[in-house]
């Protein structure tokens, strides 16, 4: 009998909570270090943002592994012993969460990895590491109801035989068990097929990028014994093919891009060095009836839709260009030489390109930063930007299903919880550093976020603020809300706001950066030390940038402190409302502005030619730069950084020209701004 899918009442619901992240893989040829990596924006409107660490273990002999359901929101797990964060023992918050329950258990090996996890797992001991992406697929289902949850119409009571994996958990068993790329592809595979898999939303599956610094690689799994509208039974039930994955390897020099779609086209059966898939793939594409037997089988067409013409949240028109404007992006930045255009379909674009100049790990952290600045789809700018240059959009409500039309997806959007770039390093590099990979993690949004390292071979101190808090209860105490109370201030006035937290983003970037390097220099100690300092300065520097934006954006007016009183002055700190910012003439002008005072209707136009972007103070009067001093940073710069010496005052009135450049250079030549094109 079919049983209809308890989702499909509730789609709407569902939307609100998808994870529409994107991932990215570099070999390690494609970077200037030899290091490989892979990234991960966690684009969740609820997911708890805690980094755990997951110990090495032994087991003993007939051991059962439990299998935990994915929980996204705080606490995402409550007893379950994998980590010192999931315990009441050492994290007195948790006294009164529901415990977690087991879905069922596989058997245990002997020994597993340590690795590094916050909502998704990530990186292990040995170097192996993780970027996730949610994908469309044509057979699905979702993750089981374990009784608890508090959300019972986002997960499914199976009369029998329910899938017992999810993504997550086939990620973290592969961490657990895996040293290589092939190793965790080929145990996922075989885990989903024998034990069931389902996607975390409607008609999904997954998509990842995997890498062990010696291969890179794009993997792509789903449901098949499920069917095209999430009821059982599927076409393929009782077949013994309960899962249907392939992966493909990242050419060495090349990048690949993971944008909500599957993007392997064309397996080459016969080529095992860059393909690997489940004999039965195939044939059982021909008997589901997704593929008609002739010519060569494209696996992203036939077991998932048309990235044109999905819907990527239920209820809501088909955004076409959601995944391919990500991809392009990213293959124009890498790869200029090639002249890519956009596309409407992902897959009209190359599975991976060559870069044309090997990239840092800088360069991929600014990737994961993009609005499509100094291109024609930049999002700073038209009506929807409004009068501060706001490049974040706002997803989903009544209206967007009301009212068809799109706006480019950028990579970092206001509801991505963290970004994760997780750095698998070269032989030579591991044996000095003590440390197989590096898991750089930046909380928030990472457009307005600092990237901090986690060392595969230290466990992150409970004190760490990447370990505290949640985002149901305010607290100074943990990352995730100094960046995120820092991105949400600067929707009041983003243009310039960005010309105090931009440098300052940079400025904390750079000195991680050389704290890292000299402490690698010293070896493993050194860097255990390393970490857990830098961690802490960066949010306690953080929620300085916050305290100075609240202090300075005030009631439409930018106020200035220099901080240095005369003696006797009644404002200790010399502050004076400065200037009043007001509405800038480009943007009244494209609002049509004029003497009628009654609310007026702004009628579509012509799109935004890139000459009508500010390219000098004079065109841009209203973009007030901050020169004076920020609060407290000299002292903590002072001896710390190379430009320690340099006089701050010095040193602001070059963080203030290069902002300048920062907002009219990397806007006024499309092809050619080294900003975007990183050549």
């Amino acid at each position: 009998p079919a049983h209809p899918h308890p989702a499909m009442r509730v789609l709407m619901a569902v939307a609100a909570a998808t994870e529409a992240c994107t991932s990215m893989a570099f070999t390690r040829s494609a970077t200037q270090t030899d290091s490989s990596f892979v990234t991960h924006t966690n684009d969740c409107v609820e997911c708890d943002a805690r980094v755990a660490h997951i110990p090495a273990r032994v087991y003993q002999p007939g051991a059962r592994r439990a299998v935990y359901k994915s929980y996204f929101a705080y606490p995402r797990e409550v007893g379950t012993g994998r980590a010192g964060l999931y315990e009441l023992a050492e994290n007195p918050e948790l006294v009164g969460q529901p415990q977690s329950v087991p879905l069922g258990y596989v058997p245990q090996v002997e020994k597993t990895h340590g690795y590094f996890e916050a909502s998704y797992p990530y990186m292990n001991e040995k170097g192996l590491a993780f970027g996730e992406s949610t994908a469309a697929a044509t057979l699905w289902t979702l993750e089981p109801d374990d009784g608890s949850d508090t959300f019972p119409d986002r997960h499914i009571h199976y009369p029998t035989d329910a899938p017992l994996f999810g993504i997550i958990q086939l990620m973290q068993i592969a961490l657990e068990r895996c040293a290589t790329a092939r190793c965790a592809i080929q145990l996922m595979g075989d885990l989903a097929n024998t034990y069931g898999f389902w996607g975390e939303d409607p008609a999904t599956g997954e998509a990842l990028s995997v890498t062990d610094n010696n291969e890179t690689w794009v993997f792509n799994v789903g449901t098949a014994d499920w069917s095209a509208n999430g009821t059982f039974p599927g076409p393929l039930a009782g077949s013994g093919f309960r899962s249907f994955w392939a992966a493909q390897r990242v050419p060495e020099g090349h990048v690949a891009v993971v944008p909500n779609a599957f993007t392997i086209r064309e397996i080459d059966p016969e080529d095992k060095e860059n393909f690997m898939f489940p004999e039965e793939l195939f044939s059982k594409a021909q008997e589901a009836g997704l593929w008609d037997g002739k010519g060569a089988m494209d696996f992203a067409l036939t077991w998932g839709p048309d990235p044109v013409t999905h819907e990527y949240f239920a209820g809501v028109p088909p955004v076409p260009r959601y995944s391919s404007m990500r991809s392009w992006r990213v293959y124009d930045r890498v790869a200029p030489s090639l002249g890519l255009q956009p596309t409407v379909s992902v897959l009209d674009l190359p599975f991976s390109v060559p870069v044309d100049q090997k990239l840092t790990k800088e360069d991929i952290f600014d990737l994961q930063r993009d609005h499509y600045e100094g291109t024609a789809y930049d999002m700073r700018m038209g009506i929807l930007a409004g009068p501060f240059g706001n490049p974040n959009r706002l997803e989903g409500g009544i209206g967007m299903r009301q009212h068809e039309g799109e706006y480019p997806r950028a990579i970092s959007i206001p509801r991505t919880t963290y970004a994760m770039v997780a750095e698998s390093l070269p032989p030579a590099r591991k044996a000095t550093v003590g440390s197989a990979g590096i898991m750089w993690f930046a909380a928030d949004a990472p457009a307005t976020s600092v990237f901090v390292p986690f060392y595969t071979n230290n466990s992150p101190s409970p004190t760490s603020p990447y370990q505290q808090g949640n985002r149901y209860q305010f607290t100074r105490g943990g990352a995730w809300w100094a960046f995120n109370f820092v991105a949400n201030f600067m929707q009041i006035n983003y243009a310039n706001m960005s010309t105090v937290v931009i440098p300052a983003m940079t400025d904390l970037q750079t000195y991680v950066g050389e704290q890292a390097a000299a402490a690698e220099r010293g070896g493993a100690w050194a860097v255990a030390n390393m970490q857990e300092e830098v961690q802490g300065k960066v949010v306690a520097k953080w929620w300085d940038v916050a305290d100075d934006l609240v202090v300075r954006y005030n009631d439409g007016f930018m106020n200035t402190c220099s901080g240095v009183p005369n003696a006797g002055e009644r404002n200790a700190k010399k502050c004076r409302t400065a200037t009043a910012i007001g509405y800038n003439k480009a943007w009244l002008d494209m609002i049509g502005f004029n003497f009628d005072i009654r609310p007026q209707s702004v009628l579509p136009g012509s799109p935004m030619a890139l000459t009508s972007l500010p390219t000098s103070p004079a065109q841009a009067p209203w973009l007030v730069l901050a020169t004076e001093p920020r609060p407290q940073w000299n002292a903590f710069l002072a001896g710390e950084t190379a430009a320690s010496n340099v006089p701050w005052t010095m040193m602001a009135a070059v963080v203030a020209a290069g902002l300048m450049g920062f907002w009219a250079g990397r806007a006024t030549s499309g092809s050619g701004a080294e900003y975007h094109r990183l050549d």
